[in-house]
């Protein structure tokens, strides 16, 4: 990974976020990368206050609801030290299909006449439905350089099983250019084969796999932690 490239994360939350690799991005002393993720929790805080991130795409930055936004996310924001992106669930989650899908934009609803929308209108555009004439706002692309994201296994190729939700992490493995995945264990090609429906995220698309048990601690893994 280089300075000033875009990271995705895998996960939601405090759901099997690859906390270890969130750790060696901080040892290594990576600096000004975008980071884009569903929803951002404490990793935002750890990013943006050890100077490894200082631009965050994302839909929510907060532990919860009931913790209200983040401290640390506010002080960066707030003081001008960092950039903070804020999109609608629905429009992070269409752009990053739009990346998965080799597409430029993806036309949609989302955000239309509210204040979130306003706030990256800039990054925006609209324009009029060529069947109905209804307006739509066209939400561009994510092509995240690089994803992080942990799974409960996967063989040694990088065919990965995911238990649980699967939040927008399939999508992002095919929008990123580069994928390295954290899985709490490598099992056989073998035996993946035996539940080939079970696998979300093909070989083809990773390009290092990383056995790292409890490696979303101390975020939960499902089935896992």
């Amino acid at each position: 990974m280089r300075d000033g490239e875009h990271v995705a994360i895998g996960g939601c939350t405090l759901s099997r976020t690859p906390m270890a690799m969130i750790w060696a991005l901080i040892r290594a002393k990576k600096k000004n990368l975008t980071i884009s993720r569903s929803i951002t929790s404490t990793e935002g805080d750890l990013l943006l206050a050890s100077g490894v991130s200082s631009h965050v795409i994302t839909s929510w930055f907060s532990q919860g609801i009931v913790w209200g936004v983040s401290k640390v996310m506010r002080h960066y924001t707030e003081r001008k030290l960092a950039r903070f992106d804020e999109w609608s669930h629905m429009s992070i989650g269409l752009r990053y299909r739009a990346g998965a899908m080799g597409l430029p934009f993806m036309p949609s609803r989302s955000m239309l006449g509210s204040d979130v929308g306003e706030r990256v209108a800039d990054q925006t555009k609209t324009m009029a439905c060529p069947f109905t004439g209804e307006p739509l706002t066209l939400l561009p692309a994510l092509n995240p350089d690089l994803a992080l994201i942990h799974v409960q296994r996967c063989d040694a190729f990088g065919n990965a099983q995911l238990d649980g939700l699967q939040f927008m992490d399939i999508d992002i493995a095919m929008a990123a250019k580069r994928v390295i995945l954290t899985t709490e264990r490598i099992i056989s090609n073998e035996q993946i084969r035996r539940l080939p429906d079970a696998t979300r995220i093909p070989f083809f698309a990773v390009e290092a796999v990383v056995e790292v048990p409890i490696g979303c601690a101390p975020h939960e893994c499902y089935g896992a932690l």
